[in-house]
């Protein structure tokens, strides 16, 4: 698993749950829906949700992408955490006692020489099938689902739809958030991993920053973000002027 995928479901579920809960609050307070979107409430909630749904299975598959995707320019090193290599050390044939001149310690034991780095390809090939993956599944679950939400629910009744509102506030939260989370842990990464020497890397490597890592969810999560808040503000107004 990625490093960085623990912190960002995390904050996805965090996020979710507090703007739903907004949402539910608002709606059940005052933002009460027509009776002729009220009839079709169970399905246009379904295209809502699994259109959201969709957009964090494009997030992880997205992620993934990147993180592989930039290790081919930038290096192994920029987006996985390698492994110390040893030389591995043939045994001595055992020797009479009396031939022996140094201790039995001395002549057996002792660490290996460290040889280098190793950065498996098996990971970056597996970081890109998974992410090919997620991406082809979450585009196709968002264009059905698309086209279910305009089945149920027209355009003109977009605007005064609570439950697209309520589908970009949650988009806008939850991406939002992990911007404003994943953004500057990116850089910090950056900025340790090109102008921070890293010293011995037996005693350092675990300490090493993987800004490739958390990179790529930054990145998709800045373009769902910039998706979805300029839509909040364009359904917003157009609620104030069918008022």
């Amino acid at each position: 698993m990625s490093e960085a995928q623990p912190i960002v479901f995390a904050l996805v579920v965090f996020l979710s749950s507090v703007s739903f809960v907004v949402a539910a609050i608002v709606y059940f307070r005052s933002e009460q829906e027509p009776d002729a979107l009220q009839w079709r409430f169970l399905p246009r909630f379904y295209a809502y949700a699994m259109l959201f749904i969709s957009s964090l299975i494009l997030l992880v598959g997205g992620g993934l992408l990147l993180k592989a995707g930039l290790s081919h320019p930038l290096g192994m090193e920029f987006s996985y955490r390698g492994q110390l290599v040893y030389a591995e050390i043939p045994q001595p044939l055992p020797t009479p006692p009396a031939v022996t001149e140094e201790p039995e310690d001395e002549r057996y034991w002792g660490p290996p020489p460290f040889e280098g780095i190793q950065y498996p390809e098996e990971d970056r090939l597996r970081d890109l099938l998974h992410g090919a993956t997620f991406v082809v599944v979450g585009g196709l679950f968002s264009v059905v689902h698309w086209f279910l939400r305009n089945r149920v629910e027209s355009r003109d009744e977009r605007s005064l739809s609570f439950l697209n509102r309520a589908y970009l506030m949650v988009s806008g939260v939850v991406y939002g958030g992990l911007c404003l989370a994943l953004i500057p842990t990116s850089l910090h990464q950056l900025m340790l991993f090109y102008l921070v020497p890293r010293g011995d890397p037996e005693r350092t490597i675990w300490s090493w920053p993987v800004p490739g890592d958390t990179l790529g969810y930054a990145l998709v999560a800045l373009a769902l973000w910039l998706w979805a808040f300029p839509q909040l503000f364009k359904s917003l107004e157009l609620e104030r002027a069918e008022k």
